[in-house]
């Protein structure tokens, strides 16, 4: 064993660990509810201001109206993360669908969320779903998921459905991943959102998302008109 001289200063204590306060946890906590599908935050850290994913479904539920009784659908709603969100926004004002074609899915949504109209039903049986129940026009879709790697076919049909139940101000928001951003098929989606919409913005990256994302906000649906037959 070592001897201490006299004299000699104590050696300064390691320090400890730092434990997130019941404020810091509640932020991560928060943070890590509501999540777009498929999106995580960047490390464990708690942050004052809000993280990548929460911007992210913050922008994507940007267009939900403040005030009236708004009709606001959601496509894909995965696990609920969004949901709650537009819950909270809406404050139980209006008409709020989740439509999620996995039956395992709806089926918790309807548990976490009873006060949500979930139905079992993809994206182009939207105008059907709508008008089961009563439901003219929505105000606001919001896609849970990135639509650019789907087929195009279904694509094609989603964005179609989408057109044919906005209102003639309504807008739509979809998340993309920032890496397929210059792929072909992210540009050939941005080519249909341009041809469906009057208005389409790119809004800004979350870089503290795994991968980085960005939302897609596209206002004013354009009604187009069938080609018509060469004589």
């Amino acid at each position: 064993m070592t001897a201490r001289y006299r004299g000699m200063p104590r050696r300064a204590p390691a320090p400890r660990a730092h434990s997130l306060t019941t404020r810091e946890a509640s932020a991560v906590i928060s943070d890590r509810a509501i999540l777009p599908g498929g999106l995580r935050r960047r490390g464990p850290r708690a942050r004052t201001a809000a993280s990548g994913p929460r911007r992210i479904a913050m922008a994507l539920t940007a267009p939900v109206p403040e005030s009236g009784q708004a009709v606001v659908v959601e496509l894909d709603p995965y696990e609920g993360e969004v949901t709650a969100l537009v819950r909270e926004l809406l404050g139980g004002r209006g008409r709020h669908l989740a439509v999620e074609p996995d039956p395992v899915r709806a089926a918790r949504l309807s548990l976490c969320f009873p006060d949500v109209e979930v139905v079992t039903a993809d994206a182009a049986s939207l105008p059907g779903v709508l008008a089961g129940r009563g439901i003219a026009v929505a105000d606001v879709v919001i896609a849970g998921r990135s639509w650019a790697g789907l087929p195009h076919a279904e694509r094609r049909a989603s964005l179609a459905a989408v057109r044919e139940v906005l209102s003639p101000e309504g807008a739509f928001t979809a998340p993309g991943p920032l890496y397929a951003r210059f792929r072909a098929e992210e540009r050939h989606f941005r080519r249909m959102l341009g041809v469906s919409f009057e208005e389409v913005v790119a809004g800004r990256t979350a870089w503290d998302c795994l991968p980085p994302a960005f939302v897609h906000h596209c206002r004013r649906p354009r009604v187009l008109a069938p080609l018509a037959s060469s004589p």
